[in-house]
């Protein structure tokens, strides 16, 4: 089993990043706002080395909404580098270490930022958010990239002819007394390998977190182009190179998605940004 856990752990942390809740981004894209400026930064930030992984191993990403707190367990920084740049731009030109090292990171600034943050729209504390996260990187791991565009390979996610089978989570009923309803339950994901290959269990998922999860799988942006709105649960079977020789074996990626979600995977060549690294440096934990 180790072996297993060993060998899925970098699609795991790219995976959980999108999913696991409060997550960043798992309720709605970044909007920029070319008349808003970001100023938010962490007062006290740590980052270490996550101990060897085991048959445990679990990612799990916290940012809740309202609050300078960012904690992450288990995460790669590629993934964080999607966390601060956007899910979309493929990351390039970084050094292996990037997506197959771990680290668990704790930030935070002071009560006096959470205070302005409670203030702001949701977008503009994701822009925050994302700018803190940006100068950590920076800071921390001397950071340096440009936005370069380049023709790529990258999949368009549609609803297949043969119709959804994720379940739609219903939404719950406004509050009697006429109050502002409750927000919806953060996305969740059960993860775990065998020798068929990987089953994920999500709950209360997006379209923008399916799509997240699923480029992770193809190591390509996959573009959500399915009008979906609300949330779904869903069980997700699928093999992997390594149980590629087993009679028992879950079928690939593009054909579970299909199968199992009642979604399609469309590959399409398109010029689109890419997040191109030019310097970066194992991260300082102090």
């Amino acid at each position: 089993m180790f072996r297993i856990v060993q060998r899925t752990i970098g699609l795991l942390a790219t995976l959980l990043v999108f999913l696991s809740g409060p997550c960043l981004h798992a309720q709605a894209p970044i909007v920029e706002e070319p008349n808003y400026t970001p100023t938010l930064t962490f007062d006290v930030a740590t980052i270490r080395l996550s101990p060897p992984p085991d048959a445990n191993f679990h990612v799990s990403v916290s940012s809740p909404p309202h609050s300078s707190r960012f904690e992450a367990t288990n995460l790669p920084i590629k993934a964080l580098l999607q966390i601060a740049y956007g899910f979309d731009a493929p990351v390039v030109d970084a050094p292996d270490w990037v997506k197959n090292t771990f680290y668990d990171i704790q930030a935070r600034s002071d009560e006096a930022a959470d205070a302005r943050l409670a203030k702001l729209t949701d977008n503009e504390v994701r822009l925050e958010k994302r700018n803190a996260i940006r100068v950590l990187l920076a800071e921390r791991l001397s950071l340096k990239t440009h936005l370069e565009t380049r023709n790529s390979s990258t999949y368009h996610l549609v609803v297949d002819k043969g119709g959804l089978k994720m379940q739609a989570v219903p939404a719950p009923p406004p509050p009697a007394n006429g109050e502002a309803p409750p927000p919806p339950p953060p996305a969740n994901v059960q993860a775990h390998g065998s020798r068929h290959g990987l089953e994920f269990v999500g709950s209360n998922a997006s379209m923008r977190a399916i799509s997240g999860a699923l480029s992770s799988m193809v190591e390509a942006p996959v573009v959500d182009k399915t009008g979906l709105i609300g949330t779904y649960n869903y069980t997700l079977q699928f093999g992997r190179e390594w149980s590629a020789n087993d009679p028992d074996s879950w079928p690939s990626i593009f054909t579970a998605v299909q199968e199992q979600l009642g979604l399609k995977l469309e590959a399409v060549h398109e010029s689109v940004p890419n997040l191109v690294v030019d310097h970066i440096t194992k991260p300082t934990e102090n």
